[in-house]
């Protein structure tokens, strides 16, 4: 029975997605924001369920820009919005502007050297830092909606000041301070929140960048089968650590329960020092707190013992659909999105830490707060690694390795 229900259900939400991209599909001259029926130009697209406020703010202003509408379609977030991206693939009928997952899942899902234009000679490739998310054989499908998110540790800035104690830039140093918080204070040294997945995996990406930074050969030597994620040492310290801050009481107790939201009170409420997250919380944070009470945390990488890098994943692929009817249009309002005016409207309607999709650019960000600015600057000092679960392919063998080490 449930099954019967999910299938209508799927059905009812790709009858809208496929209304979506089918309407208002009369082509419009070269050089017009009208259709040849003299309706102004819509273009379509479909945005995930989480940053749809956001998302529906920034591309409604550069439509506006451009001189065209947009119709915008909000999908669930998981894995309907991703079988419903791959459905429209596999029929050629994807909206104008597609939003999807970078890296693996983009190349494999929406299959882009036949469902999406060729975006390699448009102006604003070239300011990219690293294209290999979006493309196919040296060609650029798609472009980064921001820089990305990356994962980090947020920490009690005031709590280490009134202790004296320094960032870590090791994992021992990590251990100490911790220890010297539960000793000094009635504060819990690190928190985690196990509810989620993303609570438990956060540490993993964060501490195989590391390796990766130490063998940049690693991934590839996975994928081959020349070597297994038990060459990963840093991987494997950061979850022995996480046993042994565990054992000595240094995180919280319920931390096989505890949600994002309790690890967020927790931190700004000044009852834990330290929390590895990936920077999507800020969304959370903006929302419910005020940038007085931001200020008094600080943010920095996790210990990449001394190879100054970071874990991030790319943003959100923003691609033009082959069988677009407007797809002049739909490359033009790439073009904008891509140009200094373009990011600053991106970032302007979003409430959390988000980077521009071009490297170098520099954007106002003086109505940051001190969280914020701390963030942009452990960033740019840092050279980041594309998170893991976006360039390793999956083996059951090594799964079964890591369970029984771990």
């Amino acid at each position: 029975m449930k099954r019967k229900v999910l299938s209508i259900i799927l059905v009812l939400l790709l009858t809208v997605v496929g209304a979506c991209s089918n309407s208002s599909e009369t082509q419009g001259s070269a050089d017009s924001n009208t259709t040849s029926e003299g309706k102004k130009v819509k273009l379509t697209t479909a945005v995930f369920a989480a940053d749809a406020e956001a998302t529906q703010g920034w591309m409604t202003e550069i439509a506006e820009q451009i001189g065209v509408e947009i119709d915008i379609q909000v999908l669930p977030d998981g894995d309907q919005n991703e079988q419903l991206y791959k459905t429209k693939a596999a029929t050629k009928s994807l909206p104008d502007i597609t939003l999807y997952h970078p890296g693996t899942r983009f190349k494999s899902d929406l299959v882009p050297e036949e469902n999406l234009v060729d975006l390699t000679e448009q102006s604003w490739v070239k300011q990219l830092s690293d294209t290999s998310p979006y493309s196919i054989d040296g060609k650029v499908y798609g472009a980064p909606m921001g820089g990305g998110m990356g994962v980090g540790i947020f920490y009690n800035k005031e709590l280490f000041d009134n202790l004296g104690l320094e960032v870590p830039t090791t994992v021992d140093e990590m251990m100490k301070v911790a220890k010297t918080i539960k000793q000094e204070s009635d504060v819990i040294p690190f928190y985690v929140s196990g509810e989620n997945p993303m609570g438990l995996n956060s540490l993993g990406l964060a501490s195989f960048a590391v390796d990766e930074a130490h063998n940049e050969n690693l991934v590839k030597e996975i994928n081959d089968k020349k070597a297994t994620v038990m060459d990963a040492k840093h991987f494997i310290q950061s979850h022995q650590m996480l046993e042994d801050l565990n054992n000595e009481k240094l995180i919280n107790s319920d931390y096989l329960s505890a949600s994002l939201e309790h690890a967020i009170t927790a931190l700004v409420e000044g009852k834990t020092a330290m929390f590895l997250t990936a920077d999507f919380i800020t969304n959370l944070l903006s929302a419910s707190y005020s940038d007085d009470e931001l200020n008094k945390l600080g943010f920095f990488p996790y210990p990449s013992e001394g190879k100054n890098v970071y874990a991030y994943k790319p943003g959100y692929a923003l691609s033009v659909s082959k069988t677009s009817k407007h797809q002049e249009k739909a490359i033009e309002f790439m073009n904008y999105f891509m140009t200094k005016e373009g990011q600053q409207i991106f970032l302007d309607n979003n409430r959390g830490f988000k980077t521009p999709a071009l490297a170098g650019l520099e954007l106002d960000t003086s109505n940051s707060n001190e969280l914020f600015k701390s963030m942009s600057k452990v960033y740019a000092e840092n050279t980041p690694i594309e998170m893991f679960d976006g360039t390793l392919i999956a083996s059951l063998e090594y799964g079964v390795q890591l369970s029984k080490k771990c």
